[in-house]
């Protein structure tokens, strides 16, 4: 027999190799070809899968190799969403949003129930869909956010802190799909990635329930208790990369001991994200994550758009004709009223209201386990998707229609016991308030007279971030300490961070040139940002981040030879200490000091010489 040769290897790995290579380069050519249109990038995603899927041009046609790139990048993905969340903000403002985003989601899925009843489903399996309907599209929504510089608006706080919480009730809805299944009396047809193979097989339906939801539970307080530490260690002496794959290693395998429990493995992905974003690693982990991030969702909406039948409109419109209405109209209409009633003012409910109407990539995942439940079948699946697909490509237009709309319903009364709007959870961004100057920019952008006079926090000005805490750094603190200047500290010695935390003092784990830490540390908010790290690279990677993130952010670095220092300058620092110049200086002004101060000391003495001499002549 003759042995397995490189060439044989790369031969049998070809298949899904190609199909990837197919995905993202059929993705980025839409892209650019589509940004000529004004059309966003998911969207373009999602065309580029039907494009190229097996039911059109029949490039992808590999069902097992688009299960399996699809199934991957949705557990990163959601690994990911969750690792956006701080388990800390959920009080204060936060309740007000919870309340609003559970009422409105319950509301919602109550009322498209028996619609999607009259589509032609079952009570059961209508009740899986409008769960999955109902939740919005996090990625989406957070990218429209964050281009227009919304996030800090009040409807941009209500809005993003209802998405955080929709992604938590996502996670019940995923834990209840087994018992809908039994309700049902459904079983999946052959193994699926659901199957409870830790489970003992002759327990009854509800101990194996009991049992998972034990198992889970047991999972996060052991990840809870033991994933600081660990990744403490592996941050301590050793390389930045080494906290994030152990960060992989743990999501995944979070993702197969769900999947071992009976539920699905993006539930157990995104719990262990959301245990990650309770260390002080989540900022420096969010960052690092960040391509990989943009690359996964170019890989499952593109995978969602693979699955996609054109031709199923004409056997299932009825149901897509009746879930179509139920996201244009139904959903809209009661998040819109359920906001409204509860505090938040009528422009921003309205808003609101046409911002969340799309399903979004936790809508897929619930779709998909329902099919591997026996819930849904193949040919509902792909009209179901293709709904999904249409709402997210015009999301975008009803995004900015929700604008032309907002001035229009400022002048409505606010009917809830509240007359402010809620605030967003404590997140990897951190929100500031920016209220508007007057009453007339407060109705224009839907807050209300009674939210546009909500106390604002202290004035930040004069707020300063050092990077960089060695004796350069500790230096510059003392100097601002003594002038009563409140400073922010970023450092990746997680035993400094911990010590200034320890004083009282706002330390962040991280690297200076990645951008989730900065706008933790509040980039927006700063007036400077003195870079004191002993690295001219790292120094340059910062001044073009932050430079990116505030261009009016007064910069002042440090850099060893002349030369970094005059790169340093054209990728925006506005000072730049160079430590062979200040050297130089330094140094010359000492000697110069000490020899005028040796030739003082012999005159002086030469002279006290010659007085004692002349005093002792005859």
């Amino acid at each position: 027999m003759q042995p397995l040769t490189l060439a044989t290897e790369i031969a049998q790995q070809r298949p899904i190799v190609l199909d990837l290579v197919v995905i993202l380069a059929s993705a980025a050519g839409m892209v650019m070809l589509l940004r000529y249109l004004r059309v966003a990038a998911i969207p373009a995603y999602l065309l580029t899968g039907v494009l190229i899927g097996p039911h059109t041009l029949g490039l992808i046609h590999s069902g097992e190799n688009i299960e399996s790139i699809s199934g991957l990048a949705t557990i990163l993905l959601m690994f990911i969403v969750g690792l956006h969340l701080d388990p800390r903000g959920l009080g204060g403002g936060m309740l007000r949003t919870a309340a609003i985003c559970v009422a409105s989601t319950v509301g919602a899925v109550l009322a498209m129930w028996p619609m999607l009843v009259l589509g032609k489903l079952g009570w059961p399996a209508a009740l899986a869909v409008s769960m999955a309907l109902v939740m919005s599209s996090t990625a989406v929504l957070l990218r429209l956010l964050q281009e227009r510089r919304e996030l800090h608006r009040v409807h941009g706080r209500l809005l993003f802190g209802s998405l955080i919480v929709q992604d938590m009730l996502a996670l019940v809805a995923l834990a209840l799909l087994p018992l809908i299944a039994a309700w049902a009396g459904v079983r999946p047809a052959g193994a699926s990635h659901s199957s409870a193979v830790l489970l003992p097989a002759a327990w009854p339906g509800w101990a194996q329930f009991v049992l998972a939801v034990v198992g889970i539970a047991a999972m996060i307080i052991a990840c809870r208790a033991v994933l600081p530490k660990l990744l403490a260690e592996a941050a301590r002496h050793t390389s930045s990369e080494v906290p994030l794959v152990l960060s992989a290693a743990v999501a995944l395998g979070a993702a197969l001991l769900a999947a071992g429990l009976g539920f699905s493995p993006e539930l157990g992905a995104f719990l262990a994200g959301f245990v990650l974003a309770g260390t002080p690693f989540r900022h420096q982990l969010s960052g690092q994550l960040i391509p990989m991030r943009d690359l996964f969702m170019a890989v499952f909406f593109t995978a969602v758009g693979l699955q996609l039948d054109p031709w199923v409109i004409a056997d299932g419109w009825v149901l897509i004709v009746v879930a179509t209405l139920g996201l244009v109209l139904v959903k809209p209409l009661v998040m819109s009223v359920v906001a409204w009633v509860l505090g938040a003012t009528a422009a921003t409910s309205v808003f609101f209201g046409l911002a969340m109407f799309q399903a979004g990539e936790f809508a897929i995942v619930i779709l998909s386990v329902s099919q591997g439940l026996g819930l849904v079948d193949a040919k509902t699946m792909s009209g179901l998707i293709f709904v999904v697909v249409l709402s997210l490509v015009v999301t975008p237009s009803v995004y900015e229609l929700g604008h032309v709309l907002m001035p229009r319903f400022a002048r409505l009364p606010t009917v809830g016991f509240k007359r402010h709007a809620p605030r967003a959870p404590m997140v990897t961004i951190v929100p500031v308030p920016h209220p508007p100057e007057d009453a007339d920019a407060a109705a224009a952008a839907g807050v209300g007279v009674a939210a546009a006079s909500e106390p604002t926090p202290p004035d930040p000005k004069r707020c300063i971030i050092i990077a960089g805490f060695g004796v350069v750094g500790r230096s510059i603190a003392d100097r601002l300490e003594i002038q009563n200047i409140p400073f922010r500290i970023i450092d990746l010695n997680q035993q400094t961070v911990r010590t200034q935390r320890k004083l009282g003092r706002k330390a962040y784990y991280g690297d200076a040139s990645n951008p989730q830490v900065l706008e933790s540390a509040g980039i927006e908010e700063a007036e400077g940002v003195i870079l004191t790290i002993p690295d001219d690279e790292a120094t340059l990677r910062a001044c073009r981040t932050i430079r990116a993130l505030s261009p009016h952010v007064y910069i002042a670095a440090r850099t060893t030879f002349l030369s970094k220092a005059m790169v340093a300058t054209q990728l925006g620092a506005d000072h730049v200490t160079v430590e062979e110049v200040a050297t130089a200086e330094m140094m010359a002004r000492q000697v110069l000091d000490q020899l005028g101060r040796r030739a003082r000391a012999a005159a002086a003495a030469g002279g006290q010489a010659g007085a004692v001499k002349g005093a002792g002549t005859p």
